[in-house]
């Protein structure tokens, strides 16, 4: 293994958290004013204290600390779904437009995009990063995230005529190990609307795409 297959980052607690080049990965973003810090606190301490118990009693650490954090996505998820800020999905989508722009801007060039969904204070997107740049060079997940964020922070913060974090910092991101977990995922990103009862069929939702190998497959 060279130097360029891994990049560890480390913003799951003390754990490492690897991001494989050519992995395929489901990624959670939302507004930085979308959950609030009391929440996002107490949040934070249950995680802590369910991560100790498991580190210091289960039998089986990986599989326990993932569906730790399975309930931990679920719960933010649930809370995001919740809240009916229009911020992203305003009448006229040129919001929207900003995202959808910042992510189909790397689409062939650094990742394969799969599908997403943009909610009204949050992203759901799942996509393969491509093994190499047009420069040879590697294409790591946070360096991904970091440009689709910046990008359209900027953007959009222009047209609301406000400074500051448009993000919250961190965002939620898991590798997807096989076909079978990347359809259950797929499937939950195209029915985040439908769930949030913003419509009754997914391609209702004008934010929405799949890609279209993967219509064929699924549909």
């Amino acid at each position: 293994m060279n130097s360029h297959e891994f990049k560890k980052v480390f913003h799951r607690g003390n754990l490492p958290h690897l991001q494989p080049l050519g992995g395929t990965f489901f990624v959670t973003y939302n507004l930085a004013n979308a959950i609030p810090k009391r929440i996002l606190d107490k949040w934070k301490l249950e995680f802590e204290l369910q991560k100790k118990a498991i580190l210091d009693n289960s039998e089986n650490i990986k599989e326990d600390l993932d569906k730790l954090h399975k309930r931990n996505f679920l719960e933010r998820d649930k809370y995001l779904d919740a809240c009916r800020n229009d911020t992203l999905c305003e009448i006229n989508g040129e919001l929207a437009q900003i995202l959808v722009d910042s992510i189909n801007f790397w689409d062939g060039n650094r990742i394969d995009l799969i599908c997403y969904c943009i909610m009204s204070n949050h992203v759901h997107l799942v996509f393969r990063l491509l093994d190499k740049t047009e420069t040879d060079t590697p294409k790591y997940l946070e360096d991904i995230m970091h440009s689709i964020k910046q990008f359209s922070a900027k953007k959009c913060n222009a047209i609301l005529n406000r400074k500051g974090d448009f993000w919250q910092h961190e965002s939620y991101d898991r590798l997807i190990r096989n076909d079978e977990e990347l359809f259950r995922i797929v499937l939950y990103v195209l029915n985040n609307p439908v769930k949030a009862g913003l419509c009754k069929n997914p391609f209702d939702w004008k934010w929405t795409y799949l890609q279209e190998k993967f219509k064929k497959i699924m549909l």
